[in-house]
């Protein structure tokens, strides 16, 4: 049977997202798999968590108490006056929602450590993760909102830096997920969501907004040799835009989603067709959820943004195609991202340096 370990948590505003994601995995390939479960916690320490089958456990954080574990040489230890070796990693399947766990930092973690995992490369995960670089690689694939990123730089600028644009706005945090600080505002009032935003991250995205849009969500996994493309979605918002509570509300159970989205065949094609051009050109891996906003005044389908870990691992996107939790599972640890191995080669350049300096 073979080990996997499955991480969970992290420093983000997705932690609780993370951790039902990660418990809710773990709990459906344990009959299958060997599962070795790793908890990230708020302070982004590892911590063993395998004994642990109640996602209440975590409610109360202050309460929990885990072994504190450490990882090097491909393996888990725990630490103690020894390091005592408690087991091999094999694959990490990542299901750490934003924060550290999505932005490319655990991927390069892993990278340094010689350890396959189950998501995009650091770098495909730093682009992802950044909503304006990521519509800008994009643009020639699919239209994106008209939109500019305020930082710390050019804030002082951004009533010129917007003054092209409709009056209603929608202003969000450039490097989060999930809809976390969304706000929709306006010209006059669009610096105080800004304000409210660098709490949070260090640069905002200030977009138009698109009044009368629907949004639709596709997932994309890559098996090795093909581009599989699940079923669209159609998520409801409560509101005029999709928020935090929209997104999580239900999820588990499916419910306040249209899937699969009623949509035309040549829309449906034209989503697919950007899916797979997207994936391919952010150079993705395993399991990402790309979601784009349709103007159904204009006819016009705009690309949002992609989750490279998307929540519960968008596993109920790929259900109307047939292929269950454990499939897409097997599909992701038979392709995992594997380290870099880079080459050394001597140039004798230490010797003809000298040996003083």
């Amino acid at each position: 049977m073979k080990s996997l370990c499955v991480v969970f948590g992290g420093q983000s505003a997705e932690h609780d997202i993370s951790i039902i994601t990660g418990m809710q995995l773990c709990s459906k390939i344990k009959s299958k798999y060997k599962v070795q479960k790793l908890y990230l916690g708020l302070d982004n320490k590892f911590y063993l968590a395998t004994n642990i089958d109640d996602i209440s456990y975590f409610l109360h954080k202050g309460e929990i108490k885990l072994k504190p574990v450490v990882i090097f040489n491909n393996a888990v230890y725990h630490v103690g006056v020894f390091l005592k070796k408690l087991f091999d990693i094999d694959t990490v399947i990542n299901c750490c929602h934003g924060g550290v766990g999505e932005n490319g930092n655990l991927a390069a973690f892993f990278e340094v450590n010689h350890i396959s995992y189950t998501s995009a490369n650091p770098l495909a995960s730093q682009i992802a993760m950044d909503k304006s670089l990521a519509k800008s690689l994009v643009g020639d694939i699919i239209d994106t909102v008209k939109g500019v990123k305020i930082t710390k730089h050019n804030y002082a600028k951004s009533d010129e830096l917007i003054k092209d644009f409709s009056p209603s706005l929608i202003v969000k945090p450039n490097s989060l997920g999930s809809s976390i600080g969304l706000g929709v505002c306006n010209k006059q009032n669009f610096k105080e969501q800004i304000d409210a935003i660098f709490l949070l991250n260090d640069d905002a995205l200030v977009e138009e907004e698109i009044t009368n849009m629907v949004e639709y969500n596709q997932a994309v996994v890559f098996d090795g040799t093909n581009l599989i493309t699940s079923a669209i979605e159609s998520p409801h918002a409560s509101k005029d835009v999709l928020t935090f509570n929209d997104k999580y509300r239900g999820k588990q159970k499916g419910k306040d989603r249209e899937l699969p989205a009623k949509i035309s065949k040549q829309l449906a094609e034209k989503i697919t067709s950007a899916s797979k051009q997207i994936y391919t050109r952010l150079n993705m891996n395993g399991v990402v959820r790309i979601d784009y906003i349709y103007n159904k005044s204009t006819k016009t389908l705009y690309f949002n943004e992609i989750n490279t870990i998307p929540g519960s691992m968008a596993f109920y996107l790929f259900e109307p195609l047939g292929i269950d939790y454990i499939s897409l599972v097997e599909i992701l640890i038979n392709n995992p991202t594997k380290p870099k191995q880079y080459t050394y080669f001597s140039t004798d350049i230490l010797n003809n340096f000298g040996h003083k300096i």
